[in-house]
């Protein structure tokens, strides 16, 4: 016999898990995008978000909270080396945005402030 309490815990742990589902695929019927959703139904909400190219590399992912941007989000180039990363609040830049050149060199830093930017530092202009 299980203790009551175990019935509830498991419901409560099925109805938080993150399931995975592939919105689209590219012609070859690689996956394109790929979405994360925690819940289910007409309730299921989207916490990640994951976009691929033809060649199955990442091209980006990112996080979501309360159905807007929000955390970090990476871009690749199609080789996979990294791109751009950028922080979100909110739904709203905010923090330090790093570009990144195809051999994988910083070139430019912005800073957001709550979407605006408040400095940016182009590392091609030294």
């Amino acid at each position: 016999m299980r203790p009551a309490f175990l019935i509830p815990l498991v419901l409560l742990l099925a109805s938080c898990s993150t399931h995975r589902y592939v919105a689209s695929h590219h012609p070859n019927g690689k996956p394109e995008v790929v979405l994360y959703l925690k819940g289910s139904g007409e309730d299921a909400v989207k916490v990640m978000e994951k976009v691929y190219y033809p060649n199955g590399k990442v091209e980006y992912v990112g996080r979501f909270e309360n159905g807007v941007e929000h955390g970090q989000w990476v871009y690749y180039y199609e080789n996979g080396v990294k791109k751009m990363v950028e922080y979100w609040e909110n739904g709203q830049e905010h923090g330090v945005h790093i570009d990144y050149a195809p051999d994988g060199q910083v070139y430019r830093e912005i800073t957001y402030e709550r979407g605006r930017v408040v400095k940016e530092v182009d590392r091609t202009k030294r």
